[in-house]
């Protein structure tokens, strides 16, 4: 996966998986390669939410 992706990037790729899946647009032979794409755009952005939330709560509490 690019590392060079948004947040949002991410999120539209992982709804766009998601979709395909719920529709029956992926087939079986591909099913485990998307799966597995869905799992690291899931990492990816609880990284990028950890990674903000660490940022916000620096500038909320700098003493801290």
């Amino acid at each position: 996966m690019e590392q060079q992706l948004t947040y949002e990037q991410a999120m539209a790729q992982l709804e766009t998986l998601a979709q395909q899946m719920e529709r029956g647009e992926v087939p079986i032979d591909a099913m485990a390669d998307r799966l597995r794409q869905a799992q690291q755009l899931i990492q990816y952005c609880r990284q990028r939410l950890t990674a903000a939330d660490a940022s916000v709560q620096q500038i909320l509490n700098p003493d801290a």
